[in-house]
């Protein structure tokens, strides 16, 4: 990796990864040059989600990040006292999703090897070939069972890194929640006395957010104890004022705390199920591609281990395998519609690893660069989770989302409901995809004639006349692949293009209707008179601002006139918070658009683009 693209070396603040990203933690993201990351050979996407650079290399990424390691001399647990960037702000929400991704990162490979063992075990007792009763069987289910009986040490292990406090110490936080008397008296008493106050019986296996709350707390108090105590003292008397401390708040208030929490969360999705499984099966196994580019499918996984821990099965991981042949079918179709062999390799390739379980070659390499296969992704995994989910079929134990966990599904009541919505999934899609989707791989020198021709006359076949689009703002007009989030610089949502603005001011770029407005007042949306409608976004991430520095001049439902102020919002007040760079996309999902030039300065909102449907 050519360090300058990232700011050099002494920009990286930490580095880590998953099974298929590299995420790298800056001090300064803005020294970030996304296309030269993206254009290296190896890499299938780069994006920035959450204030952390993520680089998409796939099966590959560990020998990447132990060269990293070794020439930066930086790894994942690098102290950066927890500063941010200057000038970069994360919500609560962005925060949480940061802290859960970083925590589980490193201990998916025990989670994804459990899963496969009790896939193994699924078939070997599916089909007779091992007893059940016999010590073979007792000593794999042993290896299946101990990362997911233990994960409060795994977590604990994983939390102390993030929070920069002791490891050990944090493992006999986990130890104090799966001790024996705790353990085995769940169910027998309600609680234990400790000087007066209850400690509740709980049973911690397979918990999260107890030893989380745990850690992050212990982080604070051992960096005050080890502060204040005398240097000649510290070595017995800091660990064991620290544990004296965090073992009885953990027994008595955080680990009830966070069991509580968790088993509300799993309540809610529980009610959420109940009331209509069809809808909350469909929402999450036609979101979740979108989930994972968002980062939001962190937000899950401490509901699936306690819907494990506290009900004995779970129903949202059926949606995620149900989501998992959707996006493999989705682009083994696309393959299908390629005409390029270079293309079907990297396309059969990304449908293979895939179909195994790692969805991130198929979704960053393949899927968002084709926005009519996402839609169809998103349409099979809803028709076919949206089945199994009103079906009520329950997931007994948990298993990685690939083809190989459908043996420990087996294991369930209703398994052929699965089956049926897999072959809903994979049948919709597919067909979706030879519908919707054209032919790629088209070379250069035809997709150049037929944007001349929409430039030119907006008359393509049965298109429509085509829509001038004026500039929105006035500011440096650049290429839509330089937005830093790949919602609109993978063009899912549609063509377009950027504007970085120079004044705080949007403007209507043609004569039409306000579609819709944000809440918030940092989007808009509008139709031309010709039918092209267009979505002007204010800012990366500003919906976090609620509102703040922006002031909305029209309303739904308003004609409008090219030229007409719409939104005015303050810049410089803005872009101290938030990268400024404004997408304008063109949202029909027929639509073309031609920009007349790349890249250049905007004074008086120019005619910059034309778009016909």
């Amino acid at each position: 990796m050519d360090y300058k693209n990232i700011g050099g070396k002494e920009n990286i603040k930490r580095i880590s990864h998953c099974m298929t990203r590299l995420r790298i933690d800056l001090f300064d993201n803005n020294k970030i040059d996304i296309d030269a990351l993206s254009d290296m050979e190896a890499v299938l996407n780069t994006q920035v989600q959450n204030g952390q650079l993520q680089v998409v290399i796939g099966p590959a990424v560990a020998n990447w990040y132990d060269e990293m390691v070794q020439i930066t001399g930086i790894g994942g647990s690098k102290d950066d006292s927890d500063a941010q960037s200057e000038g970069e702000k994360k919500g609560f929400f962005s925060r949480i999703l940061e802290i859960l991704s970083n925590i589980f990162v490193p201990i998916i490979p025990a989670i994804a090897a459990a899963g496969m063992m009790k896939a193994l075990l699924g078939l070997l007792t599916t089909f007779h070939w091992l007893s059940e009763e016999s010590d073979l069987y007792t000593i794999l289910n042993l290896m299946a069972d101990t990362t997911f009986y233990f994960l409060p040490f795994l977590l604990a292990i994983s939390a102390a890194k993030l929070f920069k406090t002791s490891e050990i110490l944090s493992a006999v936080l986990a130890g104090a929640l799966l001790y024996p008397s705790i353990v085995d008296m769940v169910g027998e008493i309600d609680s234990y006395s400790f000087l007066g106050l209850p400690i509740p019986v709980i049973s911690y296996t397979t918990s999260v957010i107890p030893i989380i709350l745990s850690v992050w707390l212990m982080s604070y108090v051992y960096r005050f104890v080890d502060k204040h105590m005398p240097d000649m003292l510290k070595v017995i008397f800091v660990p064991t004022v620290v544990l004296l401390v965090m073992i009885p708040i953990e027994l008595i208030a955080l680990g009830p705390l966070g069991h509580y929490f968790g088993v509300a969360l799993s309540t809610v999705s529980m009610e959420l199920f109940e009331f209509s499984g069809a809808v909350a099966g469909a929402i999450l196994g036609g979101l979740r591609p979108l989930m994972v580019i968002t980062g939001m499918h962190q937000a899950l996984t401490p509901i699936v281990f306690q819907n494990f821990a506290s009900l004995g099965y779970d129903v949202l991981m059926p949606t995620m395998i149900i989501s998992t042949f959707a996006q493999a079918t989705g682009v083994l179709t696309l393959a299908l519609k390629s005409t390029s062999k270079k293309e079907k390799s990297v396309i059969y390739s990304s449908g293979i690893s895939a179909i195994l379980g790692i969805t991130e070659p198929a979704l960053y390499g393949v899927i968002i660069r084709y926005k009519r296969v996402l839609l169809s992704v998103i349409i099979g995994g809803a028709l076919g989770a949206g089945y199994v989910s009103f079906m009520g079929y329950h997931l007994l134990s948990f298993a990685p989302s690939n083809i190989i966990s459908l043996a420990v599904y087996a294991l369930a009541p209703k398994f052929i409901h699965v089956i049926i919505g897999i072959i809903i999934t994979v049948g919709s899609t597919f067909i979706l995809v030879m519908t919707l989707q054209p032919k790629v791989g088209v070379k250069h020198e035809q997709k150049k004639a037929v944007n001349e021709a929409a430039a030119t006359d907006g008359n393509i076949g049965s298109k429509s006349i085509e829509t001038g689009i004026h500039a929105p703002m006035n500011g440096k007009l650049v290429d839509l692949t330089d937005v830093p989030d790949t919602t609109f610089s993978s063009g899912s949502m549609g063509d377009g293009f950027a504007i970085i603005p120079s004044e705080g001011a949007v403007v209507a770029p043609f004569d039409g209707t306000v579609i819709v407005t944000a809440g918030t007042s940092h989007a808009i949306g509008l139709r031309s008179e010709s039918g092209i409608e267009v979505l002007i976004h204010i800012g990366i991430d500003t919906v976090e601002l609620e509102g703040k520095y922006f002031n909305m001049l029209v309303q739904q439902g308003d004609s409008v006139k090219s030229g007409q102020q719409l939104i005015t919002f303050n810049l410089e007040a803005i872009q101290k918070e938030y990268n400024i760079i404004s997408p304008i996309i063109v949202t029909n999902a027929s639509a073309q658009m031609s920009v007349n030039e790349k890249e250049f300065m905007i004074k008086d909102h120019d005619l910059i683009a034309s778009s016909s449907l």
